[in-house]
């Protein structure tokens, strides 16, 4: 029998029904489609109130009928409107549910429509990081900036990257939605001329002190601009709330005395994380308060990577002026890597260091083998169960957001990828026109039924 939950909006199944049965294949066949129909009907007749309800989005389609009927059409599942969110679903448990979006999807009405229907949060594929923040533009003139060490550098004069981080401000203001800031310092997506003599592509790597107070006047003039643009925009209400101050400095392998990334022009001038701590220091003294200052890594269940990231961690908080209040957990997963004890294990790891833990970037790919939605969308409700395990409360150090790296598979930097196989990767929630996948209800389901 299939139990309506009409408090939480969503049908569960009872023992034997088709939702989350093993083997039924749900996604491909008549079960999935009367799950779907029977959730865009609860929406219809459910208890939330008219107003909470966007205009337009809960007439059950021809498609949702003929589904109760158990008969089957053409027609696609329901789309990413037509359902409850996942922003409200996860509202009571983490600070925030995002997306990560380009910036041509930040500009499309209809698209944000939805994903501010579905979430609260938003991080900027790529407008954030260096390259983008200069504009790729070499410096024409440069001015005296004065450092921390009481001498006198040359920096650029401007940064061209401004006028568009203030659109995508204005577009997160306009949409009432927050961000993650991402990324302050990377060795990649940065200009080789930013670490040269003279800003010249074909200058040497300057000395330590150049490189400190470039680091610390890029850090300072990024903080300030958005901070002075909420100020002045946003009745100086945080829109980042978040900055990824340092991203994937770590080593990927087996690592001794050093467990930071060498192939990395930081580390060509440094030899050692001195450049993370300062970054931590530096955003730490230009960033409001409230904003929480996070390291962002990959494959960081990696017991390896797990040890590397402790160390940097340590570093930074033996720092007196630094600080750091977030590991991010970027979360490429996939269906066969890693375990969920691996990544329960760094997670605990994290949290004993006395830093919470951001889900900033997460998919789950094929690994190597093609999976039915169904199995993906068992692996996402095993996954959220975890977060959910592990969420923050008061006084304890937990998980405190979630965000999943793209809207739709479609668009999903996977696909991307030439390897024939990723060509066919279905790893998000959405698909087509943002139709709900079989992941998406699992994902739904698991969170509004925790505690029950």
């Amino acid at each position: 029998m299939m139990k309506i939950n009409r408090e939480n909006m969503f049908c569960s199944a009872g023992s034997g029904s088709c939702c989350g049965a093993a083997g039924t294949g749900i996604g491909t066949g008549t079960c999935a489609r009367a799950v779907a129909a029977v959730l865009v009907l609860v929406l219809f007749t459910s208890c939330v109130p008219v107003k909470e309800k966007p205009a337009g989005r809960f007439n059950i389609s021809s498609a949702a009928a003929a589904a109760l009927r158990g008969e089957t059409t053409g027609e696609p599942q329901p789309n990413w409107l037509e359902v409850p969110a996942l922003k409200d679903a996860c509202k009571n448990y983490f600070d925030y549910f995002g997306f990560a979006i380009p910036e041509n999807q930040l500009k499309d009405k209809k698209i944000m429509e939805g994903v501010r229907w579905q979430a609260s949060s938003f991080t900027c594929e790529n407008e954030c990081k260096p390259d983008f923040i200069f504009n790729w533009a070499k410096p024409t003139s440069t001015v005296d900036f004065v450092a921390e060490d009481g001498k006198t550098y040359a920096v650029p004069q401007s940064l061209a990257g401004f006028s568009r981080l203030s659109q995508i401000l204005t577009i997160a203001r306009d949409n009432g939605m927050h961000m993650r800031g991402h990324v302050l310092v990377w060795h990649s997506q940065t200009p080789d001329w930013f670490f040269k003599t003279n800003y010249s592509s074909d200058g040497q790597l300057v000395d330590k002190a150049t490189m400190t107070a470039r680091q610390e006047w890029y850090i300072k003039s990024v903080l300030e601009f958005v901070k002075n643009w909420e100020e002045l925009n946003n009745n100086d209400k945080r829109i980042i709330t978040t900055w990824d101050v340092v991203n994937e400095a770590c080593t990927d392998g087996a690592w001794t005395d050093n467990p930071l990334r060498t192939a990395s022009p930081w580390f060509s001038i440094y030899g050692d994380d001195t450049f993370i701590v300062n970054a931590f220091r530096f955003a730490n003294r230009y960033a409001p308060s409230s904003v929480k200052l996070a390291y962002n890594d990959y494959s960081c269940y990696s017991s390896n990577k797990t040890k590397a990231i402790c160390r940097v961690v340590q570093d930074i908080q033996a720092a007196r002026d630094a600080r750091i209040d977030v590991v991010g957990m970027q979360s490429h997963v996939s269906m066969t890597y890693p375990t969920l004890l691996d990544y329960e294990k760094a997670l605990q790891a994290f949290f004993a260091l006395g830093v919470d833990v951001q889900v900033t970037e997460m998919e789950i790919a094929f690994g190597g083998k093609l999976a039915s939605q169904d199995v993906l969308g068992n692996l996402y409700a095993d996954y959220f169960k975890l977060f959910l395990k592990y969420r923050k409360l008061p006084g304890k150090n937990g998980i405190c957001g979630i965000t999943l790296w793209g809207t739709r598979d479609e668009v999903s930097w996977i696909r991307n990828n030439k390897d024939a196989m990723n060509k066919v990767q279905r790893p998000l929630l959405f698909e087509k026109d943002y139709e709900c996948k079989p992941a998406f209800f699992k994902v739904l389901e698991t969170v509004q039924g925790f505690g029950e």
